[in-house]
């Protein structure tokens, strides 16, 4: 009776030190090059994991437009309730777009225009956003 005693005692606390050695906060990797796909010749949308929640939390993707030689702008972050995608408009103008899921039990999914870059304006100013630079949001204050 003592032994089987013990075995259950054994099982939650051995079951907890698993889930806390594999779900650790950002432990899968912050700060990594997640996806690139092409938008037009030679503008790319950039995709980096910048917050990895393991399993407790979700990850979180900042978003990049770049032609890779001249410019690499900062246009977003997005998590799994969202997601941002870019277009390009003759050439000319990246529009940015996020698509939300905003659906209960089923998912539908609402898409909008967030904000529109001119392509020769961003080759002008010649600015380079490091990835994941704009981190603010992990300091900032409640209620400033």
């Amino acid at each position: 009776m003592q032994k089987r005693n013990i075995f259950n005692n054994l099982i939650p606390v051995m079951l907890l030190a698993v889930f806390c050695t594999s779900c650790g906060l950002g432990d899968c990797g912050e700060n990594i090059h997640f996806r690139t796909d092409s938008i037009s010749n030679n503008i790319y949308q950039e995709e980096y994991r910048c917050f990895c929640g393991g399993a407790t939390t979700t990850d979180v993707i900042y978003v990049y437009v770049t032609d890779s030689v001249s410019f690499r702008k900062y246009i977003g972050k997005f998590d799994d309730q969202d997601y941002i995608f870019v277009k390009c408009r003759n050439d000319s103008i990246v529009d940015v777009y996020q698509k939300k899921d905003v659906g209960v039990m089923e998912h539908k999914y609402k898409t909008k225009l967030i904000s529109s870059y001119n392509l020769n304006d961003l080759r002008r100013k010649k600015k380079f956003d490091s990835p994941c630079a704009p981190r603010a949001w992990l300091f900032r204050r409640q209620g400033r």
